[in-house]
Parts: structure tokens; sequence; C-alpha cells
């Protein structure tokens, strides 16, 4: 998956932690969780849970949940500041 970084007008970056965050000086960082990946043994299946406990995904395979909780979360990043780009016009 390719790391995608989101800046807004004031200049502050938003992303999914990787290793562009960690090979690049971008300032001073602020790095707050929005999931966790647990396994629920009544389900028997990797489950991506938002920090309300909402489901995110389940699958059986950690790494493929992993996926799909990035695509996931950036998907709600870039809609978030899509919407951001939008009110400051």
């Amino acid at each position: 998956m390719i790391e995608t970084l989101y800046v807004d007008e004031e200049g502050n970056i938003c992303g999914l932690s990787g290793k562009i965050f960690d090979s690049v000086d971008l300032g001073p960082r602020q790095v707050h969780r929005v999931s966790n990946i647990e396994f629920n043994h009544k389900l028997q299946l990797w489950e991506a849970l938002d920090m309300e406990g909402s489901t995110i995904a389940t699958h059986r395979d950690r790494a493929s949940l992993v996926e799909i909780e990035k695509e996931y979360l950036n998907r709600k990043i870039e809609k978030n500041y899509a919407q951001n780009q939008n009110s400051y016009s």
C-alpha cells in the first residue's frame, strides 16, 4: 500500500504511521491510536475495532486485516481532509 500524507492549509500533516514518518523529519509529532486489532475468540476471527468499539472489519488472516484496516483509515482521513478543504474555500 502506498503511504499517503494529507496536509491542510495551515501545514498540519496527517496520515497513518509508517515508514515515511520514521524516515523524514516533519517536525513535532502528535500520535493518536485510532483503532485496535484483537482476536475475537467467539468468532474465531481477527477483528479491527475503532476507538468507540465499532467493528471496522474481520478476517481470518491478521496481515490481510491490517491491510483492510489501513485502506479504511486512509479513506476516512481523506474524506475528513476533503471536507475541511471545502470549508477553506
